[in-house]
């Protein structure tokens, strides 16, 4: 059993607050969830991944304030077989998120849900931009410079070497293979920088990577000379994502004046199990499992996470570009659900930022933004 105390949490908390007055957990609300793309473990092989890395892990779904709302007209009105014992995103939306945007019971629920009194809330993870940040905050503690420059700074580091992955996949997956990564052994850590630092050179003369790469291309050969990239060592090889139970936890004592119910899953029940919830030495338990075939709101969780997972995957292999193409395409019910969709995110960040939590690159999170902006 392990104690985790969540009083240090409570400070950071307050410092969230004072960034962003809007943010709020202290009010109880009841949280739904549901998952999608749940990698359980990701790692290197000698010439890909395990799993796919273009569609984030995402843990989310529906919230609200006091008694449970009557969602059963909904239920009703998407006329499912009578087979069908319980809601599921496939039942609702299928294909690719454009193929999606064409679901009339898809309009259903985005309406029945920004007409409702519940919010979204959702926890994204991008696996690839997670796998990678670690080089710029180890190579940023080798450097006094780069120390004293802010977080932005460092977004921007690690936003760039994200797009550079990219676009330079094959050629990271086998940098990443040959050094066992993350666990980049002592005496190959110069090779490794050499390594990674000669895919910058193609890109270096391009303005929108010149800054980001050459300032973290200077910064790496201090580590260089160090022989070290403290968190990118000592790990396991090739073990990119252990698990996710952080992303479990973190709703759990990030809102701790709420409840929290989980869909049924064995392995996650078990591994949140080995965690005892302190609050000051004080014992608390929020959170609770059910069968999502007897929780009506876990299952429209279930609907806004699936879609969910086929917006991360879009958005991940689409320039904006191509999405402002794909948009102007848009058939007149393609375009009612995707300004739902938008306004149902922004109306939950309206009532509460905290709701939304993103590990995320800047170029990925900023294309919400901008096609909110499209769309107006």
């Amino acid at each position: 059993m392990i104690d985790f105390e969540i009083a240090e949490i409570e400070a950071a908390n307050q410092f969230a607050r004072l960034l962003n007055p809007r943010v709020d957990f202290t009010t109880p609300y009841t949280f739904y969830y549901d998952e999608t793309n749940n990698i359980k473990t990701f790692y290197v092989r000698e010439n890909d991944f395990n799993y796919t890395f273009t569609a984030n892990f995402v843990l989310g779904g529906l919230l609200h304030q006091g008694t449970v709302p009557d969602v059963q007209p909904l239920i009703d009105s998407f006329k499912l077989q009578k087979t069908a014992n319980e809601v599921k995103f496939k039942h609702i939306a299928f294909g690719d998120f454009l193929d999606c945007l064409k679901s009339q019971k898809l309009n259903l629920f985005f309406r029945f849900l920004k007409d409702s009194d519940m919010y979204v809330h959702y926890s994204s993870l991008n696996i690839l931009y997670w796998s990678i940040v670690d080089i710029v905050d180890s190579a940023i503690m080798n450097s006094d410079a780069a120390m004293q420059l802010g977080h932005g700074f460092d977004n921007r580091l690690k936003n760039d070497l994200y797009k550079l992955c990219r676009l330079e996949i094959d050629a990271v997956i086998q940098l990443f293979y040959v050094f066992e990564y993350p666990n980049v052994k002592p005496d190959k850590i110069g090779d490794f920088i050499e390594a990674l630092s000669n895919l910058f050179d193609a890109y270096l003369p391009i303005p929108e990577f010149h800054f980001g790469l050459e300032s973290l291309r200077q910064i790496l050969k201090e580590s260089k000379k160090k022989g070290e990239l403290a968190f990118v060592m000592d790990e396991k090889d090739y073990i990119l994502l252990a698990d996710l139970t952080h992303f479990y936890l973190r709703p759990i004592y990030t809102f701790k004046n709420s409840t929290h119910i989980f869909d049924n899953e064995d392995s996650i029940r078990e591994d949140l199990n080995d965690y005892r919830m302190l609050d000051k030495g004080v014992e608390f338990k929020n959170y609770s499992f059910v069968d999502s075939k007897d929780s009506q709101l876990t299952q429209l969780s279930d609907i806004f996470v699936g879609f969910m997972g086929k917006y991360t995957n879009y958005r991940n292999t689409h320039s904006m570009e191509e999405i402002k193409a794909d948009i102007d395409s848009f058939s007149a019910l393609q375009l009612e659900n995707l300004k739902l969709f938008v306004d149902i995110i922004n109306r939950s960040d309206l009532k509460n930022p905290a709701f939304l939590h993103a590990t995320d690159s800047y170029e990925e999170v900023m294309k919400f933004d901008m096609i909110s902006k499209y769309l107006k």
